[in-house]
């Protein structure tokens, strides 16, 4: 009987599970995790947190979860030495760190284990300014760029990360760049979605309809993206805004004060929070982005472009790589509520069927360059990479 091939035992080191914090790294590895070839690889999780709303769906999956309640004190020797004693019962092939505490506490452990096993560090946080960083998170920073060296590669999810570690020392050696991947059966056109949501806002069926989805922060520029609708809805009266995410309701003072400007309220939803995404996404008929710095990568953009709905970005972060000749991207400097406006105003005459034609282009560029299984693949190609390279190191010479 043939024996079975051993698989390559990935253990995955993340500073929290919890889908709250903004890079979107947890969301990443329970899409990794969800997609991973089980014939070829046994991934393992350890959170340095405790318990969070991610640790069961990965379970649901047949993946091992531990949590270790580590996260404040990773560098104390005793914990380190917990995560080590660990290591030696899983006795990985391979440590994949996340976030910046997971990838120091992998690279700490293995050093205590004599430097046994390749490791991977993974970076989805945009650095713009590290003074605005916790304290905490400042000094893991600097510690782990002193260390930067010590990872078989450095994973970021975008050019823009790179260069903004690399800037403060990281190794520009153990760059290696792998973008978000997308559920590209959730996110899809889907007429039906289109329809339900419109009837269920009030929205006329041949109303157009623009969005932006992003929790409320300065850096989203909510403030440019409704004095660009109050303007637009000036020349355009029928035109309607769908607004969803963190603190996006008539509550947000601040909100509540830009829309005091706009004379058709009613046109101007704001849904807070959703879990719908996918639906509200093929209600719309143009997506936008109106960030002005601290991108990581833009998750929404690319969601939209799987609905076929074409966006229009400020150029921050990678949408440049992300779009391609599916949207338009607007320098930052440049958009003014005008500008926005106008751009707006462009897409609206330019014609049904013209954008209907953009979008499909979107689809298939998300489906060929940013799908989950595309990306999954490209991290497991690194990891069976890695895994050749450890065995052919440990084959012994031949001599005649």
């Amino acid at each position: 009987m043939a024996n079975k091939t051993k698989k390559t035992r990935v253990v995955h080191i993340i500073t929290r599970l919890n889908t709250e914090n903004t890079d979107g790294a947890a969301m990443m590895l329970y899409k990794l995790m969800a997609h991973t070839d089980r014939n070829r690889f046994e991934p393992i999780v350890l959170c340095l947190d405790g318990e969070a709303e991610l640790s069961n769906r990965i379970r649901a999956h047949g993946i091992n979860v531990y949590s270790l309640d580590m996260h404040h004190n990773i560098t104390a020797g005793w914990q380190i030495f917990k995560l080590t004693r660990l290591l030696r019962t899983l006795q990985p092939d391979i440590l994949q760190g996340w976030m910046y505490h997971g990838n120091l506490a992998a690279s700490l452990a293995n050093l205590s284990l004599g430097n046994h096993y390749p490791v991977l560090w993974n970076i989805h946080h945009p650095l713009h300014d590290i003074s605005k960083e916790s304290r905490t998170t400042r000094w893991v920073i600097e510690l782990a760029a002193k260390r930067s060296t010590s990872p078989a590669h450095i994973i970021y999810n975008t050019y823009l990360n790179a260069d903004q570690h690399n800037t403060i020392g990281y190794s520009k050696q153990r760059n290696l760049i792998i973008p978000n991947g997308f559920d590209t059966q959730l996110f899809a056109p889907n007429a039906y979605h289109r329809d339900n949501v419109r009837q269920r806002l009030g929205i006329p069926n041949d109303a157009f309809v623009i969005g932006l989805f992003a929790h409320y922060h300065p850096v989203k520029n909510h403030a440019l993206f409704l004095e660009a609708a109050r303007l637009l809805l000036q020349h355009k009266p029928q035109v309607h805004f769908i607004l969803a995410g963190r603190e996006i309701t008539s509550l947000n003072p601040k909100l509540r004060y830009l829309l005091e400007h706009i004379p058709k309220q009613q046109h101007v939803h704001l849904l807070g929070e959703r879990k719908d995404i996918p639906n509200l996404l093929n209600a719309l008929d143009l997506y936008t982005l109106t960030s002005t710095y601290g991108e990581g990568f833009p998750n929404s953009v690319a969601e939209a472009m799987a609905c076929g709905i074409p966006c229009i970005s400020t150029d921050v972060s990678d949408v440049a790589r992300i779009i391609g000749n599916t949207g338009q991207r607007l320098p930052i400097q440049d958009t003014t509520p005008s500008a926005l406006a106008f751009t707006w105003l462009e897409w609206i005459n330019a014609g049904e069927a013209w954008r209907k034609e953009v979008g499909s282009r979107a689809v298939q560029r998300i489906q060929q360059l940013y799908s989950i299984p595309t990306i999954t693949e490209q991290y497991q190609n690194r990891y069976q990479s890695l895994v050749d390279q450890e065995q052919m190191t440990a084959m012994p010479l031949l001599t005649t």
